[in-house]
Formats: structure tokens, C-alpha cells, sequence
């Protein structure tokens, strides 16, 4: 065969892989959210101060985390019954309202609580209509983040690339401007603005796509799947908390100059990540579509993972002062090495994920939940201990959770709790989401 034909067929094998067709269009979507977020960070450092930038990037990390505590399991849950529910339109609206309600509850407890934690804080969302935007703002980002695991499953990737990808960018690079002059406030508006709106078209186009009636009598699919939705909930809360928490140690130690460095060069490191969730998520789709063969397909996407997070982190450790500069040369003169130390940390964070997405196809709820939970605490205690020497050692802490919890998540699942790989495996109650976790 010619090096033409060679190339033709190769092309060809890789469109009909889902996984790979999959994640490329949801990296392509973290790609264009990454895009736009750094060029309206951008905007954000040249229009307004660093204290301004740092303040808000710790309202942006939190929305983010809160968006993610607020999913209840249910984007995990969702992808494993969607492709089997006998109500699809049913399962989605209702996920969509207990997303929403559980947004709006934890946006308005951080708008309570935060100011206490970090008094800096207490003059940006202190009256009335900063709190409406933060609570509006969550609930609203949490169903977006939900559209994006629907869409996942009903193989409409691309309608969540046009509408969590194109639409978010134009909206947010454009409020910015709207909303100059209005300082922090103003600055974090502009973030939630774009989210109402995305939410807001997210939810007509999922149910557009979805067969049945729009009530809130969701699936006995859906139903069934609560244990296995409530172990993944904890799981990935635990997952994304050092999100939230990391900035508000630094802002707490440091100050909010050096917290507005840190959150740039988490932004930078967002989108190796990105690339790894991405294959992560589109990885787990198929696999539980398969009936057999799971443990095939999960080691095609580890590997991915790991050789992407791996030629990211070369070129990031790489470029650092040039991927800073773009900010302004402050954030390229302190912030290197702290970028420098989170990319290095990608490597471990793919690990993590190799071993969640194991895990997950486990059916062993507890593992699930203790694997995590020791990630996360090795995670929080060294940053905790770290975050007084300097923002580098915050982001040295952030790898070294994700290490144990890859290498604690791999052992398991090698041994306590091996993936279930065929259909056949599965008894009656683990398919619906009951398997008793034997440890």
C-alpha cells in the first residue's frame, strides 16, 4: 500500500473511533472555553489591577467548584443510564432542576461563609446583588457543566462545542466591556452572564434532541442508578474541592497579588487538564456502552492520557516565562516556576484520572469514595502546611495529592476491586447501580 493509501486508511480507523472523534470534539470545545478565557484574563489583567484579577479568579474558581459540587452525581449517572432510559426527557429535566437547586443553595452558603474565611472578600460580595449574581451564577454554570455530559451521551458533542464553546467566548469577551468600570463586580458579572446565557440555550437544545415527555418523573433507569450516583457525587466533590480551596489558602498566606498569579497559572495548567477529561470522559462513555471488552477500551484512553499530559507538560515547562508574558511581565517574572510545578503536576493528574475512570467501571461504591478521599486529604494537608512558604509549594502539593490517588486508585483496582469488564459480570442490582461493596 502506497504512503498515501497508508495515510487514507489511518485517517479513516481514527473517524470511526468514538473515543478518539469524541474527545477531540470536547477538546475542542475546552480548547475554545480555554481560548477565550485567556484572552479575556487577559483583558481582565490589562484593565484592571492584580488585586482585582486575583479577587476574581477566586470567585471564578469557586463558581467552577461549586458548579461541579452541585451535579449531585448526576453527570456521572446520567452517561451510564441516558443510552438505556425509557424516559430520556424526563431524566434530563429533572436532573437539570436538581443541578439548578443545587447551585443556588451551595452559591448562597459560599457568599455567607467566604467573606469569614477571607475578609478580602467582604467588600466584593457583601450587598445584595453581588450575592443574587454569585447564586445565579453557580446554579447556572452547574447545569452547563450537566449539558456538556448529556450531550456526551447522546453523541452530540458538537452542539456542545457550538453552545458551552462558541457561544460562552463571545459572551464573555463581550460583557467585559459592558461591565467596565464596575471593578470586581463587574469583572465576575461578566463571567456569569455568559453562563445564564449558555444554560439558558443548553437546556433548549438538550431537550430539542430528547424523545418523551418533559415531566419530572424521571426513569426507573435513573432512579435505580442513586446509589451509584451518590458514590460518584462524593467522589467527585472530594475531586474538585482543592479547586476552591488551593486560591483562598494562597489569597489567605500571600496576599491577593500572589493569588492572582496563582490563579493565572492554574488557568495555563486548566487546559492540560482539559485534554485528559476530555479523553477521560469520552473513554468512560464507550465503555459503559460496551458490553464486553471494558477493560480494552479504558487502557486505550489511559494511554492518551498519560502521552498527552506528558507532551504537555514538556512545552508548558518549556514556555512558561512566554505563556506568562502575555499577562504582563509581573506574571511572567513570579509566576514561572509555579507554572512550571503545576504542569510537571498534569503527569500525576493523569494517573488520577486513569485510576477514577477504573474505579467507576468497578461498581464498588466505597472504593470509589475512600480512594478519592485520601487524594484529596493528602492534597489539602500539604497545601495547607505548604502555603506559607510560597505559591510554588501549593502547587508541588496539588501534584502530590494526585500521585497518591492515582497510584492508591490503580492498586485497587487491581486487586480489591477489578474492573467489571462484560456485561455477564454485572449481576441484576449492579447494573442498576446496587452492588454491594464487599470491602
Amino acid at each position: 500500500m502506497s504512503l498515501a493509501g497508508t495515510v487514507q486508511e489511518r485517517l479513516r480507523s481514527m473517524r470511526a473511533d468514538p473515543i478518539l472523534v469524541n474527545s477531540t470534539l470536547m477538546f475542542a470545545t475546552t480548547l475554545t472555553m480555554a481560548a477565550g478565557g485567556g484572552v479575556f484574563w487577559v483583558l481582565a489583567a490589562r484593565l484592571h489591577s492584580a488585586q482585582t484579577v486575583g479577587l476574581t479568579g477566586t470567585l471564578v474558581s469557586a463558581t467552577e467548584a461549586l458548579a461541579l459540587f452541585a451535579q449531585l452525581g448526576l453527570n456521572v449517572a446520567i452517561v451510564r443510564t441516558l443510552p438505556s432510559s425509557r424516559r430520556p426527557a424526563g431524566d434530563v429535566l429533572t436532573a437539570v432542576l436538581l443541578v439548578a437547586g443545587a447551585g443556588t443553595v451551595l452559591g448562597l452558603v459560599y457568599a455567607l461563609v467566604a467573606p469569614v474565611l477571607t475578609p478580602e472578600l467582604k467588600d466584593v460580595i457583601g450587598s445584595p446583588l453581588a450575592v443574587a449574581v454569585l447564586t445565579v451564577a453557580v446554579a447556572t454554570t452547574g447545569v452547563a457543566v450537566l449539558s456538556g455530559s448529556v450531550f456526551l451521551s447522546l453523541g452530540r458533542v458538537g452542539t456542545h462545542f457550538r453552545v458551552n464553546g462558541l457561544l460562552l467566548v463571545a459572551a464573555r469577551l463581550t460583557l467585559p466591556f459592558v461591565l467596565l468600570g464596575v471593578g470586581t463586580v463587574g469583572l465576575y458579572g461578566a463571567v456569569g452572564g455568559a453562563a445564564i446565557l449558555c444554560a439558558t440555550v443548553g437546556v433548549f437544545m438538550m431537550l430539542r434532541h430528547l424523545p418523551g415527555p418533559r415531566s419530572l418523573n424521571p426513569s426507573a433507569e435513573l432512579r435505580d442508578a442513586r446509589r451509584f450516583a451518590g458514590a460518584a457525587y462524593v467522589s467527585y466533590a472530594l475531586h474538585v474541592l482543592p479547586q476552591m480551596v488551593l486560591p483562598l489558602l494562597v489569597v489567605g498566606a500571600l496576599g491577593a497579588v500572589e493569588g492572582g498569579m496563582f490563579f493565572i497559572s492554574f488557568q495555563i495548567v486548566a487546559l492540560q487538564n482539559a485534554v485528559m477529561l476530555a479523553v477521560g470522559n469520552s473513554t468512560y462513555a464507550e465503555a459503559e456502552k460496551a458490553r464486553t471488552g471494558r477493560r480494552g477500551v479504558v487502557q486505550r484512553g489511559s494511554r492518551a492520557m498519560l502521552g498527552y499530559a506528558a507532551l504537555g507538560a514538556l512545552v508548558v515547562v518549556l514556555l512558561a516565562p512566554l505563556l506568562l508574558s502575555v499577562f504582563g511581565r509581573e506574571y511572567a517574572e513570579q509566576a514561572s516556576w509555579t507554572l512550571r510545578v503545576l504542569s510537571m503536576g498534569t503527569l500525576a493528574t493523569a494517573l488520577n484520572y486513569w485510576g477514577a475512570l477504573r474505579l467507576r467501571l468497578s461498581r464498588h461504591h466505597t472504593w470509589m469514595i475512600v480512594v478519592q478521599g485520601v487524594s484529596t486529604l493528602t492534597m489539602l494537608t500539604l497545601a495547607w502546611i505548604a502555603a506559607p512558604h510560597g505559591a510554588v509549594w501549593v502547587a508541588a502539593a496539588w501534584g502530590c495529592g494526585h500521585l497518591v490517588g492515582g497510584v492508591l486508585g490503580l492498586a485497587v483496582t487491581a486487586t480489591l476491586a477489578p474492573v467489571v469488564d462484560e456485561e455477564t459480570d454485572r449481576p441484576s442490582s449492579a447494573v442498576a447501580g446496587e452492588r454491594e461493596n464487599p470491602a
